[in-house]
């Protein structure tokens, strides 16, 4: 049996590494082991969302497949947490005799964890079943993506006091970005020094360890030297910052979450907050190089298999965003994946082309632990030779936003039956500016992109096939049932 180490990290836009050539991101101990890695260069997610993609990641199901669809405990969400009976794959490594430990952000509740032979430890705040059943979910903003009064002044409740108006200086303008006194502040710290004391503490026995950090998903809080590390003055505004949004999804131009509005920032603000993003992309590398040199020297003699990626990528100013929302444009929707199968291998790096997503690496994660997954093609023999994705999208904390989409190596469409759809031809619009999805020129290529799209929800029992005709407008909070969540595994 082998050693096997997963980097899971989050809200890390997929060109943002050294090793794809980026001009400006520094990230040398990813850059060491893609040496000795197979790049998928065009890996994606099955859901622009934490929760939904987590579930999936660990479920190898598709969140309408689980019920997984929304943030838990996030503004007006009501998702219920995964549930204890769910089989993942950490509980396949543990039925195939791995020593088993997860560290770091979960995001999928504590009801799953208990009982479980596996080292778990959250070591952040996360809501137990009791604050769960007790919370009151209140929206951040209105059906049509306004600021909700309720979370004004002094009226806002107490869950709130994040929502305050950000501080504007030099050093500090939360949640963009924010100067630390010592590097120990960061979350991942303690997640990394746990995270090597298991590695140390299993070095007998074949261990299979998650490390889930939260970087480089804001609040960029960073201490020097990666708060200075880059200059503004080297940075560069996103090709299609300034989208105005014409014949697109209304809700793409409001923000949903309030505390990510960037509509007043010039471009020397968005400067400081891309700087602020690379620079903690940069620290969460070293931590990174922290993780890989620990699983070197605890191998105790076994192969190290190492698995990085995303759950989902990041605008960073692309279409003047920032952070994440209901829409599926490749800044949010692609992810860095780098699969290495020997820590100690020789150099041997190389690419593969085809296209694979969160399902294909929790079925490689099941292949591992023997066990077969619901969905997704192990990476293992990662020729996939497929030219189409598909990621989805459900609720937003709570608001209504049903999107199914397919990606090709030319084409993006989005089916959206509670607004208009997207269509976008990668090649000739590669900003995704132009919405061709009313364009006469393109009905064919929309149509049958429409088809594969209507005909993975079939194939996937995907329950918008039956809720379609009762659905609320977007950005609702209130709508039709949808399906319980899956508690027979």
């Amino acid at each position: 049996m082998e050693n096997i180490l997963f980097i899971f990290t989050d809200q890390w836009k997929a060109d943002c590494v050294g090793y794809r050539g980026h001009d400006i991101v520094k990230t040398p101990y990813l850059d060491k082991l893609h040496k000795k890695s197979v790049d998928f260069v065009n890996s994606f997610t099955v859901c622009p969302l934490c929760t939904p993609t987590r579930g999936s990641m660990f479920t190898g199901l598709y969140p309408h497949q689980s019920g997984v669809i929304d943030n838990c405990d996030v503004g007006a969400s009501l998702q219920e947490f995964l549930p204890n009976s769910a089989y993942t794959w950490l509980d396949a490594m543990i039925d195939a005799d791995y020593k088993v430990g997860h560290f770091g952000k979960w995001h999928l509740g504590l009801d799953w964890q208990e009982g479980k032979n596996l080292d778990f430890d959250l070591m952040r705040i996360e809501s137990d079943r009791e604050k769960h059943n007790s919370r009151v979910a209140i929206a951040a903003v209105t059906e049509r993506g306004q600021l909700n009064p309720a979370w004004k002044g002094n009226k806002r409740p107490k869950l709130t006091e994040d929502y305050k108006p950000a501080t504007k200086r030099d050093d500090f303008r939360t949640p963009f970005y924010g100067k630390l006194d010592s590097i120990e502040e960061r979350f991942e710290h303690r997640v990394v020094e746990r995270s090597k004391k298991f590695m140390m503490d299993n070095q007998q026995d074949p261990w299979c360890l998650t490390v889930s950090l939260v970087g480089p998903h804001f609040p960029n809080l960073l201490p020097e030297p990666f708060f200075s590390m880059y200059d503004n003055a080297d940075i560069a505004m996103p090709a299609n910052m300034y989208d105005k949004f014409a014949n697109k999804p209304w809700f793409q131009s409001r923000n949903w979450w309030p505390t990510t509005n960037a509509d007043s920032f010039d471009e020397a603000e968005w400067r400081k907050a891309i700087c602020a993003y690379y620079g903690s992309i940069t620290l969460m590398d070293f931590f990174i190089g922290q993780l890989l040199d620990t699983a070197s020297a605890c191998s105790g003699g076994r192969k190290t298999r190492v698995i990085f990626t995303s759950d989902h990528g990041e605008m960073i100013g692309a279409h003047s965003r920032f952070d994440k929302a209901a829409y599926m444009y490749e800044e949010v929707i692609r992810t860095p994946l780098l699969i290495c199968n020997d820590l100690e291998g020789a150099e041997n790096a190389s690419i593969s082309e085809g296209y694979v997503g969160t399902l294909d690496i929790a079925a490689t994660f099941f292949d591992l632990a023997g066990k077969p997954s619901p969905n997704g093609v192990s990476l293992i023999n990662h020729d996939t030779g497929e030219t189409v994705m598909f990621s989805n999208y459900y609720k937003y904390n709570g608001h209504s936003f049903e999107i199914r989409s397919v990606t090709t190596p030319r084409y993006k469409y989005s089916f959206i039956p509670q607004d208009i759809d997207e269509l976008y031809d990668l090649e000739l619009d590669p900003h995704e500016l132009v919405n061709l999805s009313d364009n006469l020129n393109y009905a064919h290529i929309k149509e049958s992109l429409k088809q594969l799209v209507l005909d993975n929800m079939k194939a996937t029992s995907d329950y918008l096939l039956d809720i379609i005709e009762d659905l609320p407008p977007a950005g609702c909070l209130s709508g039709p049932d949808y399906p319980d969540l899956k508690l027979v595994y």
